[in-house]
């Protein structure tokens, strides 16, 4: 047992060396190498591949995944993602509308106690609910913060302003009369505010990163939460990170912190974290699982599912436990995923991200037009929080609604598929390579036009994009 413990923590420490070196490297630019995960995966993609058999074998269907060339590096893919299967593989100039020497787009950022306990209230409103990696009682965390931290609570705490940081633009907080705009008005401005939060999530992350070593010198809950951190931070910033080492890093960590615990009181505070971490891994591997159709290894929570929308990270983990449980199951087992599903929230009575992360799993597991429009309209709420894979399932569904264009009313399909172009471009501004999913999801609706044209002829038109 005593050897055994000793791999464990040889092999941890070696993956958070890795991971330092990693950060080392982002610091200190070297030329790209190839890795295992991908740096942005929505890469326009000039794909050659290469298939493999899933390390996975899933009942009663061959399943495939490739490795995809993309900026000097392969990124693995499973057969069903959109990038393997979008008729657009070529990649697309795309060029900010904002520059460095625009005068309407120059970063202007005061920090103050007020606007730094700001972004402390937004992770703790609209990420901790959906990721519980904090301790609550931590005293970074309050409105007047220690004079004197740690750098574990310097880590955590500039994790926590660069999180807050790529959520802020999305919320209804940064309504205020002096701001004479609102979220849902001119895209250029909403987006010119969204590039300058960026700027700063970039600033909080160079800070943490001088922290990282000492946050991560030993196998601890502080060591699991700040790879958590940095994995979230991954969601929005995908070029911070590889946030598949980061996962496979805190899943092995996680595994041996959890059999460290057994025997103790489930109910102790340190329990109780863990559970929550586990929780957050699982949710984690299994929305690039989803997205990218990639297999997820981390096993599932013991406790049972919950659809209390009270809970959300239960809610949330219960959800990716039913897309997991799909991914891997024979005909027979998906018709039994179902039955545990909700209904859909017809009535946007959960919080913003849980609703779109449930009309995702529907679309997931009943891939039609009537869950796409769900998707589509849960996508576009004020308060969504969208990550480097939400153009995913925003051109799958608009592609399902395309496809469908019969069965839908003209002014019905219009609207969804306008709205799916305006998250899609949006997004390319975060994340420049969804333009590919933009305008392959312009040349499906093209392809279809053609196909119903006397239906179609005249109904549709092209606006312009960048306001």
């Amino acid at each position: 047992m005593v050897h055994q413990t000793h791999q464990v923590r040889s092999y941890i420490s070696d993956l958070v060396d890795h991971v330092r070196r990693r950060y080392a490297q982002a610091y200190n630019p070297s030329p790209p190498a190839s890795g295992g995960t991908p740096q942005e995966p929505l890469s326009a993609l000039s794909v050659k591949t290469e298939s493999i058999d899933s390390v996975l074998p899933e009942p009663n269907r061959h399943h495939e995944h490739y490795f995809a060339e993309a900026c000097g590096t392969y990124r693995y893919l499973g057969a069903e993602s959109c990038l393997v299967k979008s008729p657009r593989l070529q990649p697309v100039d795309y060029h900010s509308p904002f520059g460095r020497d625009d005068d309407d787009w120059e970063i202007s950022w005061n920090q103050s106690a007020a606007k730094s306990y700001e972004l402390v209230e937004v992770f703790l409103d609209c990420v901790q609910p959906l990721y519980p990696v904090l301790d609550l009682e931590a005293p970074y965390l309050a409105r007047q913060p220690p004079s004197t931290m740690n750098s574990v609570e310097l880590f955590s705490l500039n994790m926590v302003y660069s999180i807050a940081c790529h959520v802020m633009p999305g919320t209804t907080r940064r309504r205020h009369p002096q701001h004479q705009w609102n979220p849902s008005g001119n895209l250029s401005y909403h987006m010119a505010n969204s590039t300058k939060y960026r700027a700063m999530a970039e600033k909080f992350h160079g800070v943490a990163a001088e922290h990282l070593e000492a946050s991560t010198s030993d196998s601890s809950i502080d060591t699991l939460r700040a790879i958590l951190l940095l994995a979230i931070n991954s969601l929005f910033d995908p070029k911070s990170g590889n946030i598949g080492q980061q996962v496979a890093l805190a899943t092995r960590l996680a595994l041996a912190l959890e059999s460290r615990l057994e025997g103790h009181d489930p109910l102790s505070k340190e329990a109780l974290i863990i559970r929550n971490m586990h929780s957050t891994i699982f949710c984690i591997e299994n929305e690039l699982g989803s997205a990218l159709d990639r297999p997820a290894t981390f096993p599932e929570p013991e406790w049972a599912l919950s659809f209390d929308p009270s809970r959300s990270s239960d809610y949330l983990c219960s959800l990716y436990r039913l897309q997991h449980r799909f991914r891997k199951s024979d005909a027979g087992g998906r018709e039994a995923v179902k039955r545990h599903l909700p209904l859909l929230d017809e009535k946007s009575v959960l919080p913003p991200s849980l609703r779109l992360n449930l009309h995702q799993t529907h679309f997931l597991l009943n891939p039609c037009w009537h869950t796409a429009w769900y998707v589509i309209e849960s996508v576009v709420s004020t308060g969504s929080i969208h990550t480097f894979l939400t153009p995913h399932w925003v051109y799958r569904a608009g592609t399902s609604l395309i496809e469908n264009m019969p069965s839908i009313l003209p002014g019905n399909l219009i609207q969804l598929y306008s709205n799916a172009l305006v998250v899609l471009e949006l997004s390319s501004w975060k994340w420049p390579s969804a333009s590919a999913l933009s305008a392959s999801l312009s040349e499906t609706l093209q392809r279809m036009k053609s196909q119903h044209q006397e239906d179609w002829d005249g109904t549709l038109q092209n606006y312009e994009m960048n306001q």
